[in-house]
């Protein structure tokens, strides 16, 4: 089984005067599981699809390996897909579901040439050893005989995906293959799904819209949103260096807390002013904005690099204490996440369930300097040095 690289060069899909996906490049190399994620509408599907050849690219191409796809029927790209829906035939049992695509494709020349019966029975040995072996791998060989009907969504799911991997294909394609099962269950099976793709090395493309999903899964992750992408990298490129205000907040539970403060002086250097408090800065922090004096910018800091004097580590650079109000306190078990109001801003802090907080109080925060992030307020993109 090889696994191909996949290229998108400049792909844009139009559907009448929508632009669905604009100038979309990515490569993803043999192997890798990159995740496309994003809101719904973002263009994240059509991009999946017209990899698939289910959608014709309006301007752009399409690579598998080295091969341009565009003008390439779908059942000749050798991809498999798992959708959403499971898809399964509701009159087949088990074996047959996942039998059914080899038995199409390896059987109906030989049965067309009534000559090679002895050949046809040497390709059903063969399509009942691979069934039988992803079975194994999947742990439904004991569900072989039943039919969908008689499944419970975790085990669908696994013959679904049995349907697809029993292919050998040189690319899979997953358009949110677990968001129909329940949280338990789909926490386990993405944890399998991972480990699968590793042991078979397949190139995996998987579509979600789950941050949770993309951050655990992907080798790499491309963000999208309006059918532009917006950051491709690895999920911890992706949540500690954003390249924009959008990343910055689709990405993490709870989303990173974005703040307008004016640039202002504050002992000859660079300072930040949030409502009527001034933010010292550090200095890599201070050459960023050292041209934007009395510019705008939005300053984002994530809820858990946000403490209060008593969760506060020893050795970290933190600013003063800036007076709160305790708005909301959410309990997730082990800690609290706690809506905050300063001055005329919100912000979201993560805090350990041992901190106890109460709604209506007056609660002092300190940001961590060392991880504050900056954004351009008109166009939302990353300040870097």
């Amino acid at each position: 089984m090889k696994a191909e690289s996949v290229r998108f060069e400049q792909v844009t899909k139009r559907f009448g005067s929508v632009v669905a996906v604009n100038r979309f490049t990515l490569r993803v190399q043999p192997g890798e599981f990159m995740v496309l994620v994003g809101p719904s509408g973002c263009g994240k599907t059509t991009v999946l699809r017209m990899l698939a050849g289910l959608e014709d690219p309006t301007e752009g191409e399409i690579y598998i390996g080295e091969r341009l796809v565009n003008d390439v029927s779908p059942r000749d790209r050798d991809i498999a897909m798992v959708f959403q829906s499971y898809a399964l035939y509701p009159h087949m049992r088990v074996y047959d579901n996942i039998a059914f695509g080899l038995r199409l494709r390896e059987l109906k020349s030989v049965f067309w040439q009534l000559t090679h019966w002895s050949e046809a029975r040497i390709i059903r040995q063969r399509i009942d050893e691979r069934v039988r072996q992803v079975a194994r791998m999947l742990e439904i060989e004991g569900l072989l005989h039943r039919l969908p009907k008689e499944l419970s969504g975790g085990q669908r799911q696994r013959v679904a995906l049995a349907r697809a991997i029993v292919r050998q294909p040189k690319v899979f394609l997953m358009d949110e293959p677990l968001s129909n099962l329940d949280a338990k269950l789909r926490d386990q099976t993405r944890a399998e799904l991972k480990k699968l793709q590793e042991r078979l090395g397949i190139t995996t493309i998987y579509v979600t819209h789950d941050q949770k999903e993309a951050m655990t899964l992907g080798t790499r992750i491309a963000v999208m949103k309006d059918g532009v992408l917006q950051q491709v990298g690895t999920p911890e490129e992706v949540y500690f260096q954003p390249a924009n205000s959008f990343v910055a907040t689709f990405i993490g539970a709870p989303p990173m807390n974005l703040l307008q403060a004016q640039v202002v002086a504050h002992g000859g250097a660079p300072a930040l002013r949030l409502g009527t408090l001034t933010v010292p800065l550090l200095h890599a922090h201070q050459q960023i904005l050292r041209s934007r004096m009395g510019q705008t910018v939005l300053v984002g800091i994530r809820p858990h690099d946000l403490y209060t004097e008593r969760t506060a580590p020893a050795d970290a650079l933190l600013s003063e204490p800036l007076p709160t109000l305790v708005d909301v306190v959410e309990p997730h078990g082990d800690r609290y996440d706690v809506h905050l109001v300063l001055d005329s801003a919100r912000l979201i802090a993560q805090l350990s369930a041992r901190e106890k907080v109460c709604e209506g109080q007056m609660l002092p925060i300190r940001f961590h300097l060392e991880y504050l992030h900056l954004f351009d307020l008109a166009t939302g993109e990353a300040l870097r040095p």
